[in-house]
């Protein structure tokens, strides 16, 4: 940037000054000399950092500053931006008109005819409104679209008429009436739909259409945000081809800089399990392998397929749909996803790949003994000491995995070599800090229950509960019985502490349990001992 400094002239013109009487009359057509100069610091001062200070904001604005205009990202961006202000704009006036409806039933209920009449004809302008808005954003609208407009305005048109007649007469016949104000709201969701996935399908168009990788992640970035917005909007998107979209662009080379975000993306969709049918029939399962098991594909692009893994292997979905094919090639996914686990630094790579491993060992029982043959107790434990795995969403997954892990016999030992045992009391230690969020006090409640219910199951003989008791396991099953906040009010962690310190009494004897906790905890029948505790304000005070 040298070519760029500016040299300064010997001699600054300056500029009268316009003072009436100045202290120092001075031309305009008169330049000042070095010598004259030295009578004004301030003004040297000035001088002599004017040209650093002037190349240096020269290169940052040039920096900053394309060479050329991105064209075509200008214009995805500005396309995207239509179909998604046409999209909010459709849901947020169906909210309304929906809402409409559940008023119309009100009306109805209690027999205010002149009321719904009113109210309906309110609803069918906001329905028209509706329509007029879709023929504004979408050209050239399907011909489908326009005879679902037309036989919702015809069916709002007929609740109009009978409404009408309704308040002019004060009597009704309530079975047409309701089956009218049913016609015209199924009419409408389905209008709506249709709408909304005309919109969808042309978004999802541009990810086929879009060979530029700026203009493909402005794409990408808007899926996600509708993904998000729940599981409607994700099975719209995976009817309207967004899975098929989204795997053919990981498959591409001459875009391979988005795969990562297309996979996130995936993840994202795949809460349905319509939308895991679809990632099926795509094979999209055979590309997540080839993604994980390929050495040349970046730590961040494996980290996001394990992402879509933990997702599609979530235990709140149904998992007809693609269990066969993920035992077809278990051991293979397995083991690369603890190789993902093994070999990153980075905590959000670690979380997802264990998550995925921790889901797998839900849907598929045979998962335990190949994670035992792949020494996954002696993997995880270890990366608990790293900080990649200090979060407490990363110990929720890892004492996911040894609980599941703890309920196969063959498992147990190998669980309890590797220190498994003072890792899982360690993890009943711990505590969210005040600033946590709600998300962090769950996982925190998570932590502490699948430990307790992991220590219970490997508490075999008094060999192992003598590991439990020297880390003093015992004063903090009291202590999380006992205390509410210490749980943070959970009943599932209050059922698994006391389980585990059932069982480890039982083995042990009364040995560090004092006479009192052992009477009201260890005693009495489980539930007894759950009342007391779970309304320990009512008996304490």
């Amino acid at each position: 940037m040298s070519g760029l400094s500016m040299k300064l002239p010997d001699h600054l013109p300056l500029v009268k000054s316009s003072r009436t009487k100045p202290e120092r009359k001075i031309s305009n057509s008169k330049s000042l000399s070095k010598e004259e100069l030295s009578d004004f610091p301030c003004v040297s001062k000035w001088m002599s950092e004017l040209q650093w200070v002037t190349e240096l904001e020269c290169m940052s604005i040039l920096q900053g500053k394309p060479l050329c205009p991105n064209i075509a990202q200008d214009s995805a961006a500005s396309q995207v931006q239509t179909y998604r202000d046409a999209i909010d704009r459709v849901k947020f006036e169906a909210s309304k008109i929906t809402d409409g409806f559940n008023v119309l039933f009100k009306y109805f209920d209690s027999s205010k005819w002149v009321a719904l009449n009113n109210h309906t004809m309110e609803m069918t302008c906001g329905i028209r409104k509706l329509i007029q808005l879709c023929n504004a954003h979408v050209t050239d609208v399907p011909s489908y679209i326009q005879e679902q407009q037309e036989v919702v305005m015809c069916e709002s048109a007929k609740l109009v008429q009978q409404t009408a007649s309704a308040a002019e007469k004060n009597v009704v016949h309530r079975v047409p009436l309701v089956n009218q104000l049913t016609f015209l709201g199924q009419s409408f969701s389905r209008l709506v739909d249709n709408i909304l996935g005309y919109l969808v399908q042309r978004l999802v168009g541009m990810l086929e259409s879009c060979n530029n990788v700026s203009a493909l992640h402005v794409v990408i970035n808007n899926i996600i945000t509708l993904g998000l917005e729940g599981e409607r909007m994700c099975f719209i998107l995976a009817r309207e081809g967004g899975v098929k979209a989204l795997v053919d662009l990981c498959r591409r080379d001459n875009v391979a800089f988005t795969r990562s975000k297309a996979l996130r993306a995936l993840a994202t969709i795949c809460c349905a399990p319509e939308c895991v049918a679809e990632l099926e029939k795509e094979n999209g399962i055979d590309l997540l392998i080839d993604i994980l098991t390929d050495e040349s594909v970046i730590e961040s692009v494996q980290g996001e397929a394990a992402g879509v893994v933990a997702q599609i292997t979530s235990p709140v979905l149904d998992q007809t749909q693609h269990l066969y094919r993920f035992a077809e090639s278990l051991q293979i996914i397995l083991k690369a996803l603890l190789g993902l686990c093994e070999k990153t630094e980075g905590h959000e790579t670690f979380l997802l790949s264990a998550a995925a491993v921790a889901n797998i060992t839900f849907i598929d029982t045979s998962a335990c003994g190949l994670l035992q043959e792949m020494k996954a107790p002696q993997l995880l434990v270890k990366s608990c000491m790293c900080r990649k795995a200090r979060s407490l969403f990363a110990k929720d997954q890892v004492a996911t995995i040894l609980a599941n892990m703890a309920a196969i016999h063959i498992c147990q030992e190998n669980i309890r070599c590797c220190g498994g045992l003072d890792l899982l009391v360690s993890f009943l230690h711990q505590k969210p800090c005040l600033l946590s969020s709600g998300a962090e006090r769950s996982a925190c409640e998570r932590v502490q229950q699948k430990a307790a219910i992991a220590l219970m199951r490997l508490c075999q003989d008094t060999r192992h509960t003598f590991k439990v008791i020297k880390q003093k396991g015992i004063p903090r099953f009291v202590e999380l019985c006992r205390d509410s906040q210490a749980r943070n009010n959970s009943d599932a962690v209050l059922v698994a502490c006391l389980a585990a310190l059932r069982k480890v009494c039982a083995l042990y004897g009364r040995d560090g349990i004092s006479n009192l906790d052992y009477q009201q905890l260890v005693t009495p029948q489980l539930m007894d001992s759950f009342l007391m505790c779970s309304h320990s304000d009512e008996n304490f005070v």
